[in-house]
């Protein structure tokens, strides 16, 4: 008598692919990308991130862009219900962090509804990376103590209330989609009084093609906001002020203007307290 074989396990991975660079893909995704035997991945993806995949792996582009021709929910259910039917080990892979606008929610609401098994695998979020990418803090003592992160526009076409709630804080703003509506939002700042809040469209963030470019309220109501390409970010706030630019310059000394004592932990190899000071040289 034959031994019955044992259907193939599937299993849904969610995995970011962080803000663009393909050298911001993590370990863990890059060795789920592997052993993957259905990709569907959003238009957004590094091209290098896919020659990740294994030779075998099917590969579908399920993206979507705002302005085009976009893969419905449902048709991507339907890819992933019918992996699961084959037994497949199926990666789900977005741009930037998958629970941060990603609608991972939604895929994970129907591979429960399957009875699919999932794992979720972080990446690097625009939200949080792009505005550092561009030398801009997104927190910064004494200027901004906390950060927003969020779309600009709700589902009846209007700025959504918590994005306007939000432009009458010293919060810094982070705005998913947001480029088409940068004159919307500054009229709003404008309104608010709050002409002169700097805001900044990061485009291609983290890529070679990187650019940002930044004004002031007031002056985004006449300056050129179609020529920049997407996808793109936009930061808000003050911090914005404060963007640095990476330097090669040679390293400087800085003198301390005081004398100061303190103490340093015990550390565990001596047990001994540590007392160190520091001096004009």
């Amino acid at each position: 008598m034959s031994t019955p074989v044992t259907p193939p396990k599937p299993h849904l991975w969610l995995v970011g692919a962080g803000p663009g660079d393909p050298d911001l893909m993590t370990l863990k995704g890059a060795k789920v990308l592997a052993q993957a035997q259905l990709v569907l991945y959003d238009s957004l993806v590094h091209r290098d991130i896919l020659d990740l995949t294994h030779p075998d792996a099917t590969l579908i582009c399920v993206g979507k862009r705002a302005g085009q021709t976009s893969t419905p929910q449902v048709l991507i259910h339907d890819w992933i219900e019918r992996g699961a039917r084959q037994g497949l080990r199926i990666v789900r892979l977005k741009g930037g962090d998958p629970m941060v606008f990603g609608r991972a929610g939604e895929e994970l609401q129907f591979a429960e509804q399957l009875g699919l098994g999932w794992t979720y695998v972080p990446g690097i979020s625009c939200g949080t990376s792009l505005a550092g990418l561009a030398g801009i803090p997104l927190t910064l003592r004494g200027v901004a103590s906390s950060a927003w992160l969020g779309t600009a526009t709700g589902q009846d076409g209007r700025l959504t209330a918590d994005l306007v709630a939000a432009l009458g804080t010293s919060s810094t703003l982070v705005v998913f989609m947001g480029r088409r509506r940068i004159r919307d939002i500054a009229q709003h700042l404008v309104q608010l009084g709050k002409s002169d809040t700097p805001i900044a469209v990061v485009s291609e963030g983290s890529l070679a093609q990187q650019q940002c470019v930044i004004h002031s309220a007031n002056a985004w109501l006449t300056a050129d906001v179609e020529s920049l390409p997407d996808p793109a970010l936009l930061v808000i706030g003050e911090v914005v002020h404060h963007q640095l630019t990476p330097s090669t310059s040679n390293l400087r000394s800085i003198t301390p203007s005081f004398t100061h004592e303190y103490e340093v932990p015990h550390l565990p190899e001596t047990r001994k307290s540590h007392v160190q000071r520091l001096r004009r040289v």
